[in-house]
């Protein structure tokens, strides 16, 4: 299904894909409330969570405006999401690495973030930052949240069943699925993305309950 764009003008600027801007700041709020709900807790690895939402309520926040002011912008004006956007996906990397020690795994991150955003803004395809964003979510958050859920704490599954979810908008992305011009691809990958988000926040939440109950356990020991 092709995609139709819909374009409007204000001011005499010719904007489009009001739809993108919605969904994106939808994602960038929610990102922002997470952020400030897990503002106040002390732990290293609610704290890499914590800027993982910092950095997902800028790159969302950018990236509606690249989808608006494309035609006065181009590609140039996606580069502020882009970049943010692997800097979102390093933090949640990390945050699951927290508990999964890896070197190799960490370097990984870091180099195939690097490169493909490099060749993001080279070439100036989002394929590349999607191809970073699957591979991160996929690979960090998924399979590694799948063995944590197993080996160290039912906390983990949101992170997990939270890459099931947005598993979809990978076909919707790449087979061009538009169903319509108020809900195309982009949409709906967005709405899959959200809901992701929202099973992130709990598994941080759950998370931070759980180091919090464990400080908790171990002062009274202490104590006793």
């Amino acid at each position: 299904m092709m995609q139709e764009l819909i374009e409007f003008k204000v001011g005499g600027l010719t904007l489009q894909e009001p739809m993108a801007l919605i969904t994106n700041w939808m994602m960038s709020l929610f990102s922002l409330y997470a952020y400030y709900k897990l503002n106040k807790i002390d732990f290293q690895e609610v704290t890499l969570w914590r800027k993982f939402f910092f950095w997902f309520t800028i790159t969302s926040f950018f990236g509606g405006l690249g989808h608006l002011f494309f035609q006065q912008l181009g590609f140039p004006g996606k580069f502020p999401n882009w970049i943010t956007s692997v800097l979102a996906g390093f933090y949640a990397g990390l945050a699951m690495l927290y508990n999964f020690k890896s070197n190799l795994l960490k370097s990984f991150l870091i180099l195939k973030g690097l490169i493909l955003l490099l060749l993001s803004i080279i070439f100036q395809k989002f394929i590349f930052i999607a191809v970073d964003a699957i591979l991160t979510y996929v690979v960090y958050c998924g399979i590694i949240g799948y063995k944590l859920t197993k080996s160290k704490s039912l906390d983990f599954k949101f992170m997990y069943i939270g890459v099931l979810v947005c598993i979809p908008s990978v076909f919707i992305f790449l087979l061009k699925l538009n169903p319509h011009k108020w809900l195309n691809k982009d949409d709906l990958s967005h709405l899959l993305m959200l809901l992701c988000l929202i099973f992130f926040y709990l598994g941080a939440s759950a998370r931070s309950k759980t180091l919090q109950g464990n400080q908790d356990n171990m002062n009274l020991n202490i104590a006793i």
